[in-house]
């Protein structure tokens, strides 16, 4: 598998994308909830970390996602 086919890289590119959005609200909820604690800091810590991992798979996969949806439309019309 590499980045030139499109079913690879569109999951790659939503896989992504639900790890940011999981990570997000998982440090926004211990933010709200409790943000005293010295466990509390180290869950946001660690989210933080989750969502560079999750948004540099998406600046990744960006482009050749890009490119098959414009080709999928493309072919459409």
């Amino acid at each position: 598998m590499n980045l030139t086919d499109p079913f690879f890289t569109g999951l790659l590119f939503l896989t992504g994308l639900f790890i940011c959005s999981t990570a997000g609200t998982l440090a926004a909820l211990t933010l709200l909830l409790s943000s005293d604690d010295p466990k509390a800091n180290f869950v946001v810590t660690m989210c933080l970390i989750a969502i560079g991992f999750g948004a540099a798979t998406m600046r990744v996969t960006f482009e050749a996602v890009g490119t098959s949806l414009a080709e999928i439309v493309s072919s459409l019309l």
